[in-house]
Order: structure tokens, then sequence, then C-alpha cells
């Protein structure tokens, strides 16, 4: 059963970027938004299990209870897997005349334009404008508008309606900012003594948290698991650094036109919009430089417009971890709006594998709504 969880802030939200931070050392701990989906599916599984009847520590140890081993089953081993949990997201939603609407990265091939509108690059079919790459031919196609003396690269959001036409070739009417959605507010704190639990001289930081505005909350698409495994419809869960709290309500699961379909054969030229991050062993590309993984048939990467990398790292919080080095290791991975563009060779489908490899002994990062992906079409400049 797939089902809806919307997640509305109680309180501030602190999502740290990942990268290793002490009092004393660093004075500000940052904070990246939204948040990665390993935030967001550790709150869902923490919630499932304190809403059971099975004790951390049977969950966590050597000999698990029968309730125990079917709690597993459902959200995973910790450290080792997810279980039958599957989500996709988590994606911005804005709460218009009554109903939820989604927020999208803006993909990276939509630029300004001078007079504030947008356009939409596309690869150059030229042998001569070829740029060096580590792919096997050697080379990739530029992107290109033919029309335009001067552009801009550009971030933010579209709605859902905008981000539809731009699948259909169309080119995003408006970009919403950052600052359309949230605040950031910055706090100061001092590292305490673990002892004697009195201030620590000269370790003063700074906290970044944001605050939603009214009507913004995170979307996430839940299956394997059923809404009575957290307990109720509605109600609280911790969510972020702090364990700040968060309102969840369970909806059901709306069609998502965007949303590629495994059954349909895909056009002769497509590209890949990344709506969530996604790791590849080489970096902006899968081990090998192959895509048999994501697509049945012969297709063929003809261009990419990837952004910087996004570091992602985070923290062990099983017992045995965290006694020692809880550090996670911190990755590059391919930003949401990364955008891939592919031809096909006859019959193409998508094979229903979130767009994402994981590294060994990670468990399945697709699992968890890394590689979140939409498919669109395009023609050359």
């Amino acid at each position: 059963m797939s089902f809806d969880l919307i997640l509305e802030q109680h309180d501030v939200w602190l999502f740290r970027d990942g990268r290793p931070f002490t009092a004393g050392e660093d004075i500000r701990a940052r904070s990246l938004f939204p948040p990665t989906p390993f935030t967001v599916q550790g709150a869902i599984r923490a919630r499932v299990l304190f809403s059971s009847s099975v004790s951390p520590a049977d969950y966590a140890g050597p000999n698990p209870s029968p309730k125990a081993q079917d709690l597993r089953r459902r959200i995973g081993v910790p450290g080792q897997d997810y279980g039958q949990l599957r989500l996709q997201g988590p994606l911005l939603a804005r709460r218009e005349n009554n109903a939820w609407k989604l927020f999208f990265p803006l993909p990276a091939d939509v630029v300004k334009v001078p007079g504030g509108g947008y356009a939409v690059l596309s690869p150059l079919k030229s042998d001569a404008l070829r740029v060096p790459s580590n792919m096997p031919d050697g080379s990739l196609d530029m992107l290109w508008i033919r029309t335009i003396e001067r552009v801009e690269e550009e971030r933010g959001w579209v709605s859902e309606e905008d981000f539809q036409g731009y699948l259909q070739g169309q080119v995003p009417k408006q970009v919403y900012k950052e600052s359309d959605f949230v605040l950031r507010e910055h706090r100061f704190g001092i590292a305490l003594e673990r002892d004697k639990r009195t201030a620590r001289e000269a370790h003063l930081y700074l906290a970044e948290f944001v605050r939603l505005k009214d009507g913004v909350a995170l979307w996430v698409r839940v299956d394997g698991i059923q809404p009575a495994d957290l307990g109720s419809e509605r109600g609280v869960l911790q969510l972020g650094g702090e364990a700040r709290a968060a309102h969840y309500s369970v909806h059901e699961a709306r069609a998502l036109d965007w949303m590629p379909s495994r059954e349909k054969k895909l056009p002769e030229r497509f590209k890949v919009v990344l709506l969530t991050p996604a790791w590849f062993a080489e970096g902006w590309r899968p081990n090998g430089g192959d895509w048999s993984r994501f697509f049945t048939g012969n297709v063929r990467l003809v261009s990419a417009a990837v952004p910087r990398y996004q570091p992602i790292g985070g923290a062990y919080v099983d017992d045995q971890r965290r006694k020692g080095a809880f550090q996670k290791p911190m990755r590059r991975f391919v930003p949401a709006g990364a955008v891939y563009f592919f031809e096909a060779e006859g019959h193409v489908q998508w094979t229903g594998q979130p767009f994402t490899e994981t590294p060994p002994e990670e468990g399945d990062f697709g699992h968890i709504g890394f590689g979140l992906l939409a498919i669109g079409k395009w023609n050359y400049s």
C-alpha cells in the first residue's frame, strides 16, 4: 500500500549539512534545505519503532524476538538494509485552496535570460564543439541556445504545473526562491562540560535553523508499510538535529503525472531530471558508464547538465558505532536538478529503478528516496 505523508513544522528545524562540527573548532553549524532522504527515513523508521511494542534494545540486539524480527522485516536492520520500507522524496509542498501542491527543484538546463525570463538549453549537434569527458567515446555535446546572447545560471523551485510543461518541452513561467518557502534563523549556543554540565570556555557556536513559512511542508511517498505502523494517521515525530518536532499526516496517494512508467516506451530523445540527490560510483555517472540498470535496450548519453556536487554525510545512531567514530563517510552526490540527455535506439523503457547507485554495505539508497527521477523529451538546438 502506498500513501503520502505530509510533514509540517511544529518548531524550527535543523538539518545539518553533514560536515563534521565541533564547538571550539568551527563556530558555525550550517543547515541545508530541503533535508536529504537520510534524515526523513530515520524519522519515519524511528516513529514506526517507537509506535510498536518492541523495545529498541530488542530491535537492535543480536537475538531479536519474533516481534522484533517482524519489525526488522518491515523497516530493516540497523546499519544493513531498509526492509520493505520504500520512500520517494522529500519534495516541497505548499497548501493552496485546501490542497497540497508540490514544487520541484529547478532543472539545471533552465537558465535565466536578459529581461527576466527563462530558457531551456538543449544539446548542440556539432562534432567541432564537443566537450572532452571520461565517456567511452571521449566527448559529450555542448548545451546550447541559439537566440540568446547571454544566460545566467539559476536555482530555485518550479510549480507542479510548470514542471509538467517543462517535461513536454515548455519553458517554466516562474521560478520560486528559497525565501518563498523558508526563513533561516541563527542562534548562538555554547558547549557544555560533559561531567559538570557547565559552559566550556571558548566553545561558542552558531547554529543555523530553518523555519517554514505558513502552509509549507515536506511531502514523502511511502510504500511497504501501513499507516497503522506509524501508530495513527496524525501525530508527531522527531525530525532532524536536536530531535525537533514535526506534525505528520497520512493522505491517500494521489496520481502524479510527472512520475515515469516502466511500461511506457521512451521517446527517441529523452532526458532524466533528478528530483532528489543521487550517488554514482564514478561521481556523476554509474560504474563503467553502464546505464542498463535504469533502461532496457540501447541508450547513449548525449549530454548532461550537472551542477556542483552536494556533499552528504551524517552520523550512525546504533549504540555500537556511536561509542567510537560515529561519523558516516562524507560522499559527493549529484544534486537534485541535474539533467541527463539520452538518445534511445529501438524500443527502450525505464526499468523502474531509482536513478542512483549505492556504496558497498550501505543498504540501497534508492529504497529511501535517493535518485527520484522524472523523464521528459528534448530536441537538438
